[in-house]
């Protein structure tokens, strides 16, 4: 009986962090770049196996000890174009990554969504600087950028957007402001796709969210169910003894 509350009380905090989770979705779903999260779920038996041994000690049983939260799964598909109209906006169709660089390291985003800064440089929101093939990207006039991600700036060439992808994609770590930091290198893509004029918003289905929210909801409260049953049992059983 005791197995079955932890059971139950594991799903219910597995479904508190899938819930977390939903909710950074639907919240950031106006947000350039955003990527959507899912939470993946373990049986914690093989995960406690795997901490104990790092899994070369064998199961010698099948009944569940419950759930485990074992990974954040993040999601790379694209995000809805939004077209703006703003020569500084730009979103990357097709593969790719622009890289920027915050002053304490380089990151990739998908977030194109971009600016000038006060020195004349082409900077996301929060100041981070897009780089190009020859640094960060100065822009002292009206700028052009073509479907390959060339900047003129008053009619001249003066350097192309640096797009690349991560060698290790698995490697990518999410980060605040639509940013991922990469452990390993990055390789430039060859043939990228710039449209200039939109970016690129999150790839966040709000009613698909807002179905799996209900879903999540569902499954605590069963749990939650469950964890009642199984104390009223408990009850009876401990009462029905002391009386024998």
């Amino acid at each position: 009986m005791l197995r079955g509350l932890y059971t139950a009380a594991s799903g219910m905090n597995h479904e508190l962090n899938r819930q977390d989770a939903i909710a950074n979705n639907l919240a950031n779903v106006n947000t350039a770049g955003f990527k959507k999260d899912d939470m993946i779920g373990a049986a914690f038996h093989e995960e406690l196996y795997y901490a104990l041994d790092r899994g070369s000690v064998q199961p010698i049983g099948t009944a569940p000890l419950g759930v485990e939260t074992d990974q954040v799964y993040t999601h790379l598909s694209s995000g809805t174009i939004v077209a703006t109209e703003n020569p500084l906006d730009l979103a990357i169709i097709g593969e790719g990554y622009f890289l920027i660089d915050t002053g304490t390291g380089q990151y990739l985003t998908r977030n194109g969504h971009f600016t000038r800064n006060a020195e004349g440089y082409l900077a996301t929101d929060n100041g981070d600087l897009v780089l190009g093939e020859n640094g960060p990207l100065r822009l002292n006039g009206p700028v052009e950028i073509s479907d390959d991600g060339t900047v003129c700036v008053n009619n001249q060439v003066v350097d192309r957007l640096l797009i690349v992808t991560a060698d290790d994609g698995a490697s990518l770590v999410k980060e605040g402001h639509s940013r991922f930091l990469f452990a390993g290198g990055w390789t430039r893509v060859a043939a990228p796709g710039v449209q200039q004029g939109a970016y690129e918003n999150s790839n966040v289905n709000t009613i698909e969210e807002m179905v799996k929210m209900i879903t999540v909801t569902r499954a605590y409260e069963s749990n939650q169910k469950a964890i009642a049953v199984a104390d009223q049992v408990m009850n009876k059983i401990a009462n029905e003894i002391g009386r024998v």
